[in-house]
């Protein structure tokens, strides 16, 4: 092989050589990475009233904006913690249709029912204070 050739395809493989490293290193643009879902009780949007299946937000999640004479019986007796987004109390009971032992909800908490005792006890919730 002439000199003159030889040195043309080696100058053409090093450039080529060159370019692929450059671009196995340049920076790739893309879309900022995704968040992903969101988790625990960040899942409750507003403005809903939410009970979650087990304690800090975690578990199943039911989304409420009306009075629920009864929990649906996937959700009947499983809560273990609450999130209000809604902007005004809630009242929580032990009993369907607000009977039994009623818990106040305050417009902004969020936390667990465990510290109440009321674990594994919810049945139905409607906006509004606990009966005087």
């Amino acid at each position: 092989m002439p000199v003159s050739k030889f040195r043309t395809m080696t100058t053409s493989l090093a450039m080529a050589a060159g370019l692929t490293l450059a671009a196995l290193t340049a920076p790739v643009a893309s879309a900022a990475p995704s968040t992903g879902s969101a988790t625990g009780y960040d899942r409750c949007a507003s403005p809903n009233f939410c009970l979650f299946e087990n304690i800090d937000g975690q578990g199943r999640v039911i989304g409420l904006q009306g009075q629920r004479g009864t929990l649906p019986l996937d959700f009947d007796n499983i809560t273990s913690s609450i999130r209000n987004r809604s902007g005004q109390i809630w009242s929580v009971y032990t009993g369907t249709n607000f009977t039994g032992r009623c818990l106040p909800v305050s417009a902004t908490y969020t936390g667990n029912v465990t510290q109440y005792s009321l674990n594994d006890q919810i049945s139905s919730a409607r906006p509004g204070p606990c009966p005087a």
